[in-house]
């Protein structure tokens, strides 16, 4: 393995490698993470989290055509501030915007949100970093998971209302 395995030792350096990931290859970490450690993420993220505020902006997300959730999840990562949600989202604490991706994932398994792909390959870089997470005790899986969903979403623009 790279220098990924590092992230074992150094979360700072685990949240870079995630954020030099793809946008494609982020969002497929984060659902492959969601499938290997999900069921103990569970009581962390919404315990601590505005989950009402979480659900909102899922329902936002869940009414969207499959296309424009695929659309709206990469504005999130790419911090783009001409989207709303990804505005909305920025606003949010980091437990909440936890939250709102353990949402999301659920949403994929219930098939409310865009599925990951049969055929998506995660790139090597991404695989190697979900191994480094694998070996990470549950406090520092939660403490890579916020930081790596922390900068995302974008803060609100001048002239919008958010």
């Amino acid at each position: 393995m790279t220098t990924f395995t590092n992230a074992v030792n150094d979360l700072e350096q685990a949240r870079k490698f995630f954020h030099r990931l793809s946008v494609d290859d982020q969002l497929a970490w984060l659902w492959f993470v969601y499938e290997k450690v999900g069921e103990t993420i569970t009581p962390a993220a919404p315990g601590a989290a505005a989950a009402k505020i979480a659900e909102g902006l899922y329902a936002q997300v869940k009414h969207q055509s499959k296309q424009d959730q695929l659309e709206t999840m990469r504005a999130i990562a790419q911090q783009d501030a001409d989207n709303l949600i990804s505005r909305e989202y920025g606003s949010l604490s980091a437990n909440t915007k936890l939250a709102f991706w353990y949402a999301l994932a659920i949403g994929m398994d219930r098939g409310e949100i865009i599925a990951m792909p049969d055929h998506y390959e995660l790139s090597q870089q991404g695989h190697e970093l979900l191994a480094a997470i694998e070996t990470l005790d549950f406090e520092a899986q939660i403490t890579l998971l916020r930081n790596a969903v922390e900068p995302m979403g974008a803060a609100p623009k001048a002239d919008a209302i958010i």
